[in-house]
């Protein structure tokens, strides 16, 4: 049989719900076939939801239409060879359970008829469990109530051989739906904190090794092994969600601090420094929603860290913007086309084939080039290799980075980068080379690590010498035409246990110290010498850059938020021969945005490089896009066809946009491993729209009920930052008040618009492993006829050949007055039209935007179901009018109007009139 059953939520998994409702969805893929076995379906969760004794309680068969369109985004070609699907719900209220009941478990079993046995969807020990929760007031809790909760969670106890002494909380502040404190143990002789309890799911960010953060996922029991929690988030019994992260006080230039768990859920603290008197803390953010709760963490470690002492006074002035900006246009890095193996001749030329084989014309697909690992003159590429000199290997690039950077410039590349570790190259300095000559050298012992698999001597500059140098290697680089860096192996002075000679905590304290330097000193002279954003930090995610970042979005100006950000490897490296982690790639970047964007004052998050014409090459390419980072290729000339770029669907120009955030349905599970889909929402505040992005990134077709109303609400309300308050609107035409709104939905995947009410519940959506969609969400404007009862509801969808077109949009529809005096352009903004049933709408698209299209829908009054037959009478772009037969079209059947864009260093004005 081809059949194939879909059950949400998910069996095998544990869930929770914090609604109302508790909802049960079935859904049956089948081909022609098996249509009679199928709809002759009976249906039942079988359940001990309503005492201990378990029982079948039946769903019903919804008949998906205009009252129930629940599948209308699915796509059958994602379910091929099934042809057809029926679905069955089921929505018991909470208020409707036992009052004790606060977990129970399901499966789901069926049979075409009564003369035949169940079959069971899965088996006993797949069983869904699901926590329910009642709803917790939205108003303001008192003090008492965070406090109970922290009681709750740590517990100091001396019931077993691990002790604690316990902890002391103070420093609270409150929010309207949460609270956040510090805790400081009271004794610094144990490094145990307190116990855990009160725990129901957690989601723990724990360093894979010196270099990466990865999350991991559980339950009551916290089993993170050896690895160092560097944030850690709990769903507690209560409802409540809670964030701790653990920083450090003390007198070295790093505030990086960690949390290991001992069995039974003991919670121990210590310094990344390892120095024992250093003073640590952890913050902790309770609050009703989990994005708020990191936040609210993260926030107070910020606050209570001291600013980077003379900083403000020591920059030195920035050299000017660079007119390329790296996140804004797309690149390529040479890693995966060349490894180490990177020449003068190989990259031209590989370029120069790109460009042919790409059909691009005379231009290539990306405006900036990387040169990775493999220009540089050191005695070996590998992890012992030392830097002889800064200047580039003279056999590989025998006219030194400048001949390549002009190169480069002819063929259409406006931006060059180079590569280098933050030592300079992975095994530090050669002692015997001229940079040993020119700096003094320190001493060090590196120890065994997953990157460099032995112990070494490393060589590396002094921090009183290391400005110096850096001054030097970026004065020669920016001569060269270089004008950013990506700098690896940064977290590499974690490895280092001697300094000089010494191992002890003034060595340890050294090395901190020098750790710093290094940055300062980097830093420094990129901003001296390749102006602001002009700096890629890999394999970086420590607790000592992240609370560095925290002290430099203290200071940073409102010049500086105004200007490119720094961009920051948000994962592990993307590995294209490696099969099975591309779905562990792409979710372990979505679930670090969690932590991540709490740092985007200062920093972008990158996805790392992808690869063209492989099969996982397009869900990369989206993910890339929506993460509002860095967009950028690698490969030899071979993958870069005409068929393989228009797969990627990224010939765009990538619109500024907000960092993801991944739905909360999504944070307590290992996504690569759950029957579901892993969805995260985008706002376009500027156009009331809510981009939701959905990848698969598991081994096996899924199929995810969402609700999509309740999604755009809950987004807008964690952008404005106030959970539970209502979304403000940005609109700037009077919208007619009405009993209901609308919201026109955009399907990027096929390409159909769906104008739906906020009423309508739950929306399904199927998706092969490693493929992907998004829905543009916008919501509606009404605009009523001043001669009539009539209503029009519109929205401008921006540029939807974009995965993220809505950006595109810099001002949302708004209606204007039809004058014959100053024209249909007129900049006069009022509700007033001249006819019966006309409407004279504008939008306004950002420079460079080629396509724009419209979502209309009429109905005789406020409220009414009876739709009215639109049409367009005129288009006029930025004072101009255009011709329906080439440049417009209007779907009269969805009420979608498609417009074509000369490309224009300007923003764009489109106004429409409209009649029923």
């Amino acid at each position: 049989s081809t059949m194939q059953i879909f059950v949400y939520p998910p069996l095998g998994t544990l869930t929770s719900v914090h609604k109302p409702q508790v909802r049960f969805r079935v859904y049956f893929a089948y081909s022609l076939a098996e249509r009679v076995c199928a709809e002759a379906g009976k249906v039942e969760i079988w359940t001990n939801i309503y005492n201990d004794e378990w029982q079948g309680i039946p769903l019903e068969h919804v008949v998906s239409d205009d009252t129930h369109p629940e599948l209308i985004f699915i796509d059958l070609k994602q379910l091929e060879p099934a042809s057809s699907m029926l679905q069955f719900s089921l929505d018991i209220d909470v208020a409707a359970l036992p009052a004790h009941l606060h977990r129970f478990e399901f499966t789901v079993r069926w049979r075409s008829s009564h003369l035949v046995d169940w079959k069971w969807v899965s088996g006993f020990e797949h069983n869904a469990s699901v926590i329910v929760y009642r709803p917790l007031p939205r108003t303001r809790a008192p003090a008492s109530f965070w406090q109970q909760q922290l009681k709750a969670m740590l517990k100091p106890t001396a019931e077993s051989e691990l002790t604690s002494p316990g902890y002391i909380a103070d420093s609270w502040h409150a929010s309207s739906s949460g609270a956040s404190c510090i805790i400081r143990p009271q004794s610094s002789d144990n490094d145990i904190l307190c116990q855990m309890a009160a725990v129901e799911r957690y989601l723990a960010f724990v360093r894979k090794d010196h270099f990466w953060i990865i999350p991991q996922y559980g339950s009551s029991s916290i089993e993170t092994g050896k690895f160092e929690v560097v944030i850690l988030l709990v769903e507690l019994s209560s409802g409540v969600y809670a964030a701790l992260m653990p920083f450090s006080l003390g007198s070295t230039a790093s505030h990086g601090a960690v949390l290991t768990v001992q069995p039974s859920n003991y919670l121990c603290l210590q310094p990344v420094s390892r120095i024992r008197t250093e003073s640590v803390r952890v913050a902790v953010g309770f609050n009703l929603d989990p994005h708020t709760a990191i936040q609210d963490a993260m926030c107070r470690v910020q606050q209570s860290l001291p600013p980077i002492r003379g900083r403000s006074t020591s920059l030195p002035e920035p050299a000017p913007a660079h007119t390329c900006s790296l996140d804004r246009n797309r690149g390529y890095c040479t890693w995966n086309g060349f490894y180490q193996n990177v020449t003068h001749d190989g990259l031209i030329s590989t370029l120069s084939a790109i460009r042919n084989a790409a059909n691009q014309g005379d231009e290539l697909p990306f405006a900036w080039v990387l040169i990775d690992d493999g220009w540089q003159t050191v005695d070996k590429y590998d992890g012992y290799g030392r830097l002889h000199d800064i200047y580039a290997n003279s056999e590989k690039f025998p006219g030194q980075l400048k001949q390549t950077a002009n190169s480069l410039t002819k063929l259409g590349i406006q931006r060059v980068g180079v590569w280098h570790t933050l030592w300079g190259y992975w095994g530090g300095i050669d002692p015997a080379g001229p940079l040993a000559e020119r700096y003094k050298l320190v001493k060090c012992h590196r120890k065994w690590t997953p990157v460099v698999k032995s112990e070494s001597d490393v060589w590396l500059i002094s921090p009183e010498s290391v400005h110096a140098f850096y001054d030097s290697f970026y004065f020669w680089l920016s001569e060269q035409g270089v004008s950013f860096v990506k700098v690896d192996y940064q977290a590499a002075f974690e490895s280092l246990d001697s300094y000089d000679g010494r191992s002890s905590d003034a060595s340890r304290k050294l090395i901190i110290e020098m750790y710093d330097a290094y940055y300062n000193a980097m830093e420094h002279a990129a901003l001296k010498y390749f102006g602001r954003g002009s700096i890629v930090y890999c394999m970086a995610q420590s607790p000592h850059l992240i609370t560095r970042a925290m002290r430099l979005q203290q200071q940073c100006t409102t010049e500086d938020v105004a200007a490119e950000r720094m961009m920051f490897r948000n994962s592990d490296d993307y590995f294209p021969d490696v099969i099975t982690s591309h779905g562990w790639h792409l979710n372990c970047n979505m679930t670090n945005t969690v932590w991540s964007r709490c740092l985007s004052k200062y920093f972008i998050g990158d996805w790392d490089m992808f690869q063209p014409q492989r099969a996982e090459s397009h869900v990369h390419a989206v993910a890339r896009i929506v993460s509002c980072g860095l967009v950028y290729m690698t490969g030899r000339a071979a993958d870069f066809t005409a068929d393989s770029m228009c797969d990627l669907g990224i010939n765009e120009h990538m619109a500024p946009h907000a960092q993801p955030l991944l739905d909360s349905d999504c944070l307590f599970a290992d996504m690569t491993k759950a029957p579901a889909i892993l969805v995260s929402t985008i706002v376009v505040p500027g156009n009331d729209s809510v981009v939701i992005a959905l990848f698969n990134v598991s081994s096996d077709l899924a199929v995810t009920p969402m609700s999509l109303c309740s999604m755009y609400s809950t987004a807008i309300e964690r952008q404005n930052g106030i959970q539970g308050a209502s979304f403000t609107l940005s609109t700037a035409g009077i919208a007619h008040p009405s009993s209901g709104e609308y919201f026109a939905i955009y399907q990027r995947s096929t390409n159909r618009l769906h104008i739906v009410p906020s009423t309508l519940s739950l929306f399904a959506i199927a998706l092969l492993p490693l493929k992907c969609d998004t829905l543009t969400m916008t919501r509606m404007v009404s605009l009523r006829s001043s001669e009539s009862g009539a209503v029009l509801y519109a929205a401008c969808l921006g540029d939807t050949s974009q995965y993220m077109g809505a950006a595109t949009v810099e001002r949302h529809v708004h209606s204007v007055l039809l004058s014959s005096s100053s024209g249909i352009d007129s900049p006069t903004l009022l509700h007033a039209h001249t006819k019966q049933r006309q409407w004279n709408i504008r939008a306004r698209v950002i420079p460079d935007t080629c396509n724009v299209a419209f979502a209309f829908s009429a109905t005789e009054a406020t409220g009414s179901t009876c739709p009215l037959a639109l049409s367009v009478s005129q288009v006029r772009v930025s004072g101009r009018d255009i011709s329906d037969s080439t440049d417009w079209n209007f779907d009269t059947k969805t009420g979608m109007l498609d417009v074509k864009l000369s490309r224009s260093t300007a923003s764009t004005f489109v106004t429409i009139s409209l009649f029923a």
